[in-house]
């Protein structure tokens, strides 16, 4: 492939004439509130890619730009200036794949592919980070192959509650959960995910952590924001309105939902109405609320009963970060009155120690379900044509962890071992 090298002002404009003619699209905020006011975001027509940030950052239309585009005939461009704006395109490719994804297939492994059904035996073709086809496919001539008979393929796992913003920022390796399979993280379940998501989300771009990262509005940090040092005592009508309005910016941003420590300040000095009002508008833009109960001892019954009321009356689906038997036990009551609650979380340590569950339910618990909780469409399932994010191991030693963890098509975790490559995506 030809790569060009040119100044920053020749890339702003020609990446700004690739949007004029229609090879890069802005891209809306996802769901039902999709409003023009959004804050628009440039990316490739190329469902699940993330948005490179150098192009849609600093990229600026330039008055040149503006005459290529106008509806005058222009019959000035010359072939150095054709192939110009076309390695600008291409510049804009590189950036929203991943970089060293390897081309490369599983063979001889056991496939479970996250939705429950029985496991198979079958090859896995990965291909420009992406899963080209799964089942009993012959490897091409050429092709590199990795055996993995007698292991386990599964879809990489979604951590939930492990990573904080703070914490992904000081160790973009992440290595403690990518040993433990997992590929993408949802960060700010305490509350103190960023209401700047694109600020936030902008270093990623530029320099990828390990693994996918998606994040959660915090009901904390908009609470101290709009109230400042005042936060220990109940908001009122209009700081609760102000806080929406933050709330419902980082979602047109790429926020996946509200994160709620109910149990720490500042949040636990908040209402319940102050929380169902801003669960209410995350639900305008298809979010999910993650809260840890406001009270896990004497008054157990009535933090189980806000968190249900939040299912119900903002019509949301809603995670609760709990072990409490009791509270669960509530929570499978709520469910079987078709809420959309849960306080389903398994990790593979879990599953490691749990001799009472089939490998089946196991991956299914640690990919696909909160994948769907969380909106996480490509993710948490293996099919073709999804993002090679998987997990590879050997279900007779468990206990020595991770095989083989690949990230978008990129080995991260090989024999065992981090391979300090970078091919995760900060998702939107």
């Amino acid at each position: 492939m030809w790569v060009f090298l040119f100044s920053a002002a020749e890339r702003r404009k020609n990446v700004a004439t690739a949007e004029g003619r229609g090879w890069i699209s802005r891209r809306m905020s996802r769901g039902a509130a999709k409003e023009s006011s959004a804050a628009p975001r440039l990316t490739l027509r190329q469902n699940g890619l993330p948005r490179p940030s150098a192009v849609a950052t600093f990229f600026r239309r330039s008055a040149a730009d503006k005459r290529i585009r106008s509806s005058k005939p222009v019959r000035a461009q010359s072939l150095c200036n054709r192939m110009r704006i076309l390695s600008s395109a291409l510049f804009a490719l590189i950036l929203s794949t991943s970089a060293f994804a390897q081309n490369v297939v599983l063979v001889n492994g056991s496939v479970v592919d996250g939705s429950g059904k029985p496991r198979v035996l079958a090859n896995v073709r990965i291909r420009d980070g992406k899963i080209a086809d799964i089942g009993p496919i012959k490897p091409l001539a050429g092709e590199m192959l990795l055996d993995v008979k007698g292991m386990i393929v599964a879809p990489g796992f979604i951590d939930l509650s492990s990573l904080s913003p703070s914490s992904i920022q000081k160790d973009p390796a992440a290595t403690s959960i990518i040993t433990q399979g997992v590929t993408t993280a949802v960060l700010g379940s305490d509350g103190d995910g960023p209401y700047s998501v694109e600020d936030f989300m902008l270093p990623f771009d530029e320099k990828p952590p390990a693994l996918n990262i998606a994040t959660l509005v915090g009901h904390g940090t908009v609470r101290r924001q709009i109230m400042g040092p005042d936060f220990r005592r109940p908001a009122s009508p209009e700081e609760i309105s102000r806080m929406g309005e933050l709330v419902s910016d980082a979602m047109k941003q790429g926020a996946f939902g509200l994160g709620s420590d109910l149990q720490q300040e500042p949040a636990s000095f908040s209402t319940p109405e102050e929380v169902l009002a801003l669960a209410k508008i995350i639900s305008k833009f298809g979010g999910t609320f993650l809260a840890k109960l406001r009270n896990e001892n004497e008054k157990l019954a009535d933090a189980v009963k806000e968190v249900i009321a939040v299912a119900r009356d903002a019509k949301i689906p809603v995670q609760v970060l709990t072990m409490n038997k009791a509270a669960i036990a509530e929570i499978e009551k709520a469910r079987a009155q078709r809420l959309d609650i849960a306080a389903d979380s398994y990790s593979f340590a879990q599953f490691a120690g749990d001799k009472g569950i089939t490998v089946e339910r196991a991956i299914q618990r640690m990919s696909a379900t909160p994948a769907a909780r969380m909106g996480l469409r490509e993710r948490g399932i293996l099919k073709k044509g999804a993002p090679a994010d998987l997990a590879v191991f050997n279900l007779q030693a468990l206990s020595a962890g991770l095989k083989y963890v690949f990230i978008n098509g990129t080995m991260v975790l090989k024999e065992g071992q981090p391979t300090e490559a970078r091919s995760g995506q900060a998702l939107r």
